[in-house]
């Protein structure tokens, strides 16, 4: 506490201040100089001096003065407290007016002579500094974390989308291209010049086997002429009709009433490689109409010999669409054949086309006597770990595996499960000549009985 009538001497310009009276000798608490010329200024004025304290204390403005507290506030850290008073002297000025040594003890918590106090504040400046500006760093890096992180999820919702829409694309394609074909081949159908079919009623006497008839690697289209095979789909008809008569013959001898013709697959030649594309004589639909009706007119003739005839089949690699890494596994035209020979052949009662006994576009399971045959096209089976696959996959025991695609006749047993491949009606062609592969053209004929497979014919087309 100070007694301030030396500045009351000066201002009325009197050697005896200490004589003035009694109301004006104030009694104040150490205050800065702008405030104690406020107060000066407010002795001349006659200003009740006791309340300009009381105001000046409270932080309340005299004459665009303002009086800073030096008291720790209540909502301040010990950091923050001591960054207001260092900052307060010596960056924004507000508390210019003190004393380095008046208010090191506030900063510092004792006291400390000005040289001394001054060195101090300035070093805690430039230490406060450098931790404002590495928060500054700290938050500009956490701030560029957060952009980062929602960046990449409006990457990744970006990339759903487009699968999403890619998706739907497939999707849109597929079944466009399907009823494309479907009204390709129905047009086909009703416009066409095609023999007309006739149901003939046939009763044969019930016997004790079935005959399993192949009909695999037709390769419906593709023309073949080197020094092995001459081939076209005219020799394909005749091969065909060859083929009818060699399985009437073994029906006639067997006494056999039911037929089941099994199909695994390349009906037609496609397009899956440059050499059958320069190879072909006809584009992909035509061969699945050429190909249909003539597996119509087979069936319709067979069905004329015997009590019952099926069909069944699975899809090839021939027939798929696009290429072999972008082709869907279930993406073949087999499947419109199928749906041709249902159409066409709706008014034969002894004919079935099955379709219930696809497991899926890569395999077919039938019952003959209580026995499983399985049947694939043959480009992914036929090692013993692929049998013992199928089993696995079919969760019942396999008698035999019917297979085709390598273009021979072969009977073998693998792990006690018969594996039966037959032939093609191609035999070589220049796929076969480029891998040195030779196989002539043939079938296969088998009768079964409740005993499995009792005798099978290698047919020679």
């Amino acid at each position: 506490m100070g007694i301030f009538v030396g500045m009351m001497g000066c201002i009325y310009g009197r050697e005896d201040a200490d004589k003035l009276p009694c109301e004006y000798q104030i009694s104040f608490p150490r205050v800065g100089s702008r405030v104690r010329a406020a107060l000066g200024f407010a002795v001349i004025r006659k200003i009740d001096i006791p309340l300009l304290l009381e105001l000046s204390t409270n932080h309340s403005n005299i004459g665009g003065l303002t009086y800073m507290e030096l008291n720790k506030k209540d909502n301040e850290t010990d950091f923050q407290y001591h960054r207001r008073i260092v900052y307060g002297k010596l960056v924004d000025k507000t508390l210019s007016d003190y004393d380095y040594s008046e208010l090191a003890k506030y900063a510092y918590g004792k006291e400390y002579s000005p040289d001394v106090a001054r060195r101090m504040f300035y070093g805690s400046e430039r230490t406060l500094e450098l931790i404002d500006n590495e928060h500054l760093l700290q938050t500009d890096a956490d701030t560029l974390s957060d952009i980062d992180k929602r960046m990449i999820e409006l990457k990744k919702e970006k990339q759903k989308l487009i699968d999403q829409r890619s998706a739907f694309n497939k999707i849109v394609r597929e079944r466009s291209r399907e009823e494309e074909l479907n009204e390709i081949l129905t047009d086909s159908v009703r416009n066409g010049n095609l023999p007309r079919l006739n149901y003939e009623m046939c009763h044969i006497d019930s016997c004790d086997n079935t005959l399993l008839v192949s009909l695999n690697d037709i390769h419906y289209g593709l023309t073949v002429n080197n020094a092995w095979t001459t081939y076209n789909p005219d020799v394909c008809m005749k091969m065909m009709c060859k083929y009818l008569d060699r399985i009437v013959s073994i029906a006639e001898l067997h006494h056999s009433d039911k037929c089941i013709v099994y199909n695994c697959g390349d009906s037609i030649s496609g397009n899956i490689h440059l050499t059958i594309q320069v190879s072909n004589r006809e584009n992909v639909v035509e061969q699945v109409k050429g190909v249909s009706e003539l597996i119509s007119e087979f069936l319709a003739e067979l069905s004329k010999h015997f009590n019952s005839v099926e069909y069944v089949s699975v899809a090839g690699n021939h027939s798929r669409i696009a290429n072999k890494d972008n082709a869907p596994y279930d993406e073949r035209l087999d499947d419109l054949i199928e749906w041709y020979l249902k159409a066409r052949l709706s008014d034969f009662d002894n004919i079935k086309i099955n379709t219930d006994s696809r497991v899926d576009a890569t395999m077919f399971a039938i019952n003959v006597y209580g026995k499983e045959y399985v049947g694939v096209h043959g480009d992914w089976d036929g090692t013993p770990t692929s049998i013992a696959a199928l089993q696995a996959m079919l969760q019942c025991p396999i008698y035999a595996v019917l297979s085709g695609h390598k273009h021979h006749n072969m009977r073998d047993e693998v792990q006690g499960v018969k594996n039966i491949m037959a032939g093609s009606f191609v035999g070589v062609d220049d796929f076969c000549i480029q891998r040195r592969i030779y196989g002539r053209p043939e079938q296969m004929v088998m009768v079964c009985t409740s005993s499995g497979i009792v005798c099978s014919y290698d047919v020679e087309l």
